[in-house]
């Protein structure tokens, strides 16, 4: 009985060591997997750490009951008592842990290795398939529904504008050439230039410089007068006003004369004159003297300055955005009282709006206008009724009767002052109602639109072999021709940017416009043809608009990326314009025009 009790003990022993002999051999060494390689290494590592228990179990097969009975019981006195002893391990020996340490080194290989084999064929996929995009899709929270400014189609189409003007900037550039540069190019980066006047005159160019620092936390503003000789591109002289903001420059047309004069005006009102002459010196070289001289006509900003071209002695009107007035001799530097002349006009007074009362008078007086014309200009008067003072930008005379005054304004009228009608000894002269008859007739009143412009008068121009012809320019992007003796709007130029600056060139029997603006110097055929009567006097027709002859870009000058001024002249018949921008350097084109 107890044999066979120890014998099925025994089977159950040995099932049980081959339940954990199979527990710790490896799932599979073909597929390894990272979740079961940890698992084989955590048990083996938790075996070696682990120590063995022993449990020992013993079988008594007879004399049981004495030894319960006797505890003074001596093995070796009974010898006819056998025990059996039988050592079970539970948990595996250290070769056992050996053993699976090694089957797990081995599969851990194979997984090693077969990785590398799936890395090297994705690899190898990845070069041969295209690669995936992802697409992120776009979410709107916003009302607008709007990602972009433009549609693609109008970028396109402005490209393709763009290719269009880039072909035609190619075709100018056989109607012009770049001379040379005008000006150091050693300046310091931290102050910022702008050109704001030039003229040419025997050989010399007048630069008028604005330029603005920042030094400690302070803007600076100074203003610098630079004459240079334009064939060699020297420089004769500079005068560097600190503090003082210069917005004008002319030299003063004087024939037979040593003497280099230039009449300026400044910000603050103050006129000034700059004078250049050269003295020999002990060695016998020519040496530069300057002479400046600066009177107070005026407290208010002068843009206008208008120089009679017929007189003998040189004389200039300037206008100030107060609306006053100065007839001022150059020679004596002082308000012009010869009463020799015709005009009876005092040298210095002030231009005033219409009153709004007298407005509304005439209105009631009149209870219809005859012309489209007389209702813009009523208009027109009562636009700038609204200001205080009549603020001149722009001041002219026209060469067949010096007595007409003809002044472009900030509100975008241009008025006409008869100097005859100025009563002596008055200061001051009221705008005519009527505009001294300065109202052209075949204007018509389209959408509002101004009997002149819009937007604040940048210059008034005439042309010395075009009698009575008559050029605004303005900031509302559009340049005017006038007959003024005839009161007519011959023609209108529309461009695309404010224009700056006109200047009128005529041969023969051709004319030319140029035009100035921000990104372009644009010369134009007005498309004008003079009739003349027996009392010769001149009608001038026009078949169709103004025609553009070509274009010099800013683009071109890589000195600018804006114009803001310009000088036209001719010196063997030849035409140059001198360009100034944002820059102090200036840039000397040649002009191919045939006229």
């Amino acid at each position: 009985m107890a044999i066979g009790t120890l014998e099925e003990k025994r089977k159950k022993l040995q099932e049980l060591r081959e339940r954990r002999r199979a527990g710790h051999d490896p799932l599979s060494n073909k597929a390894p997997d990272d979740l079961v390689q940890h698992l084989l290494r955590s048990s083996s590592e938790r075996a070696l750490i682990e120590h063995p228990e022993m449990v020992s179990i013993g079988t008594q097969t007879e004399g049981s009951q004495d030894l319960e009975l006797n505890p003074n019981y001596i093995p070796e006195a009974l010898p006819s008592i056998l025990t059996y002893e039988r050592a079970i391990q539970t948990d595996p020996l250290d070769l056992q842990s050996s053993d699976v340490e090694s089957d797990s080194e081995t599969s851990v290989t194979n997984f090693a290795d077969i990785s590398d084999a799936m890395q090297s064929e994705i690899a190898e996929d990845s070069t041969m398939d295209t690669p995936v995009r992802s697409v992120v899709p776009l979410v709107i929270e916003d009302q607008a529904l709007s990602v972009g400014v433009k549609s693609f189609s109008l970028l396109e189409a402005l490209d393709k504008t763009k290719a269009s003007l880039t072909e035609r900037e190619l075709k100018d550039t056989q109607y012009f050439r770049l001379s040379h540069i005008l000006g150091s190019h050693l300046l310091d980066d931290k102050i910022t230039s702008t050109c704001v006047s030039l003229d040419y005159y025997s050989e010399l160019v007048l630069v008028i410089l604005q330029e603005t620092s920042a030094l400690q936390s302070q803007t600076i503003f100074n203003s610098k007068v630079i004459v240079y000789r334009l064939k060699t591109a020297e420089l004769v002289d500079t005068v560097e006003f600190r503090g003082q903001t210069l917005l004008r420059g002319q030299f003063i047309r004087r024939k037979h004369s040593k003497v280099t004069s230039a009449i300026l005006t400044s910000y603050n009102g103050k006129t000034i004159l700059y004078e250049l002459r050269a003295v020999p010196d002990t060695n016998g070289v020519l040496k530069i003297e300057r002479n400046i001289l600066t009177r107070n006509f005026h407290h208010y900003p002068v843009f206008a300055v208008w120089q009679h071209q017929q007189l003998a002695d040189p004389r200039v009107l300037v206008g100030s955005t107060d609306g006053s007035i100065s007839d001022i001799d150059i020679l004596r530097m002082e308000l012009n009282h010869d009463q020799s002349t015709d005009c009876r006009a005092p040298p210095h007074f002030k231009v005033l709006p219409v009153s709004t009362s007298s407005i509304l008078l005439s209105e009631e007086q009149e209870e219809h206008f005859s012309t489209e014309s007389e209702k813009l200009l009523q208009n027109q008067l009562e636009k700038q009724a609204a200001y205080d003072e009549v603020a001149i930008t722009s001041i002219i005379t026209m060469p067949e009767d010096p007595t007409l005054v003809y002044i472009g304004c900030e509100d975008g009228g241009i008025y006409k002052v008869n100097l005859d009608k100025i009563s002596t000894g008055a200061d001051s002269v009221v705008i005519d109602k009527r505009n001294n008859g300065f109202v052209p007739k075949n204007v018509k009143s389209l959408d509002g639109l101004p009997l002149f412009h819009s937007l604040p008068v940048t210059g008034l121009y005439s042309c010395e072999f075009a009698p009575n012809l008559m050029v605004s320019a303005a900031m509302d992007w559009e340049c005017k021709i006038w007959d003024v003796f005839h009161n007519e709007l011959l023609a209108t130029i529309e461009l695309e940017y404010p224009a700056l600056h006109c200047v009128w060139l005529s041969g023969t029997d051709a004319y030319a416009l140029v035009v100035l603006t921000p990104l372009a110097l644009t010369i134009y055929n007005p498309m004008l043809t003079p009739n003349y009567c027996e009392r010769e006097t001149v009608f001038w027709t026009h078949d169709r608009k103004p025609v553009e002859m070509f274009s010099v870009s800013v683009d071109r000058c890589e000195q600018l990326t804006s114009f803001s001024s310009v000088t036209i002249f001719q010196e063997q018949a030849k035409y140059f314009a001198v360009l100034g921008g944002d820059s102090h350097l200036q840039v000397s084109v040649e002009l191919q025009l045939d006229i």
